[in-house]
């Protein structure tokens, strides 16, 4: 998940070999892909049906004594062979069936699909944010740790994310804590908002912005990437206020006041 600076331009175990029952986190980011760029039913239902594969798997080698952090990564990058995205934004590496397809993802990609299948076991993991990146902490049943999806698995310090993507003290307060499953979707849907932007789809990007700042109203980027949207669509009035909200949430958000001078006065 990259920051920008104009706005405008994250049960019951064993071997079972019952599918367990789709996580929340899942169904959400199904019913994500299916409304933001109308995934067809068929490759929902096979998407829903991999990740049970995945689970079982997973559940699997916990069972024969890797902690969860292990297993999860373990069975994802060596036995699957997913590996991660780091250049392009395209939406084949955020949503949840087209990464579970493509055996790609990017750190929201990757990371929602760990907070999946970790939620579908009773493992106790959220996702973070921090300024242009998401993770995943691991937090039980075992010693609460990072899980860095970039970097296969790695188990990561906090000082690591410190130093590579530092706080603003006075930024916003939203970074650095677990993320709840709502607010997981919120950011998954703010990455839809800015690839749809992107590609100039104006009005299925406004409607991905709304969602995440329905699922997330403390995003400050949320609101701003929605602002901009706004402004391109010529509605300057809804533009000004998203962008206030945004200021509002995080004051040192990039970009914002420079869209504020291009909107011009309120109307």
């Amino acid at each position: 998940m990259r920051r920008r600076a104009l706005l405008l331009g994250a049960a019951a175990l064993g071997c079972s070999r019952e599918a367990p029952a789709i996580s929340a986190l899942a169904r959400g980011l199904l019913e994500l892909s299916e409304t933001s760029i109308h995934t067809p039913r068929p490759v929902l239902d096979w998407s829903q049906a991999e990740l049970a594969r995945v689970v079982e798997r997973v559940a699997a080698r916990h069972a024969r004594g890797s902690s969860p952090a292990k297993a999860l990564t373990h069975v994802l990058f060596d036995d699957l062979g997913f590996v991660r995205e780091v250049e392009s934004t395209q939406l084949d590496f955020v949503l949840l069936p087209r990464v579970l397809q493509g055996r790609r993802g990017s750190c929201v990609g990757l990371g929602t699909l760990y907070l999946c299948i970790a939620e579908a076991l009773g493992f106790t993991a959220h996702g973070v944010l921090r300024p242009g990146h998401f993770y995943v902490r691991q937090q039980a049943p075992e010693p609460a740790c990072n899980v860095e999806l970039l970097r296969h698995g790695e188990l990561m310090p906090d000082a690591w994310y410190a130093m590579r993507f530092p706080l603003d003290p006075t930024g916003s307060s939203n970074y650095g804590r677990s993320l709840s499953t709502r607010e997981v979707l919120g950011v998954t849907a703010f990455n839809i908002g800015n690839e749809l932007r992107r590609h100039e789809q104006l009005q299925p990007a406004a409607l991905a912005y709304t969602r995440a700042v329905a699922d997330f109203p403390g995003f400050a980027e949320a609101h701003a990437g929605l602002g901009a949207i706004q402004q391109l669509l010529g509605n300057r009035g809804a533009a000004s206020r998203c962008y206030a909200r945004a200021l509002e949430l995080d004051p040192t958000l990039p970009g914002v006041e420079k869209n504020l001078a291009l909107l011009g006065p309120s109307p």
